[in-house]
């Protein structure tokens, strides 16, 4: 499971900015999943939780955006939303590539 050292990646990031900021008061953390990327949502929210549990976050929430992957036909050209289940063009049966949106690194935004 990933999505736990990605919650504890980003428990250590939100310190550091915290600390460069001088603040603990952060109320939520948004987090941008790439469809592609192999995270589950429900199961990073949930790593979150128990990442939080007993640190001085605890009341710091994780929004979580679904960012939709999309991929580009090696043969026509094609660009559309990729499909994991559906590894061939809509178009022309074709090839695909991945074209990075859906497959990037999780990111993240702090509001206070």
């Amino acid at each position: 499971m990933h999505e736990l050292g990605i919650c504890d990646a980003l428990l250590k990031m939100l310190r550091n900015v915290a600390q460069e900021e001088n603040t603990n008061a952060i109320s939520s953390i948004t987090v941008e999943v790439g469809t592609l990327s192999g995270v589950v949502p429900r199961f990073l929210e949930d790593c979150w939780q128990a990442v939080i549990d007993g640190t001085e976050f605890e009341q710091t929430a994780m929004v979580v955006e679904v960012i939709e992957g999309m991929a580009q036909c090696l043969d026509c050209g094609e660009k559309f939303v990729a499909d994991l289940n559906e590894l061939r063009c809509p178009e022309c049966g074709g090839k695909i590539h991945y074209s990075g949106f859906g497959t990037q690194r999780v990111e993240e935004e702090l509001a206070e």
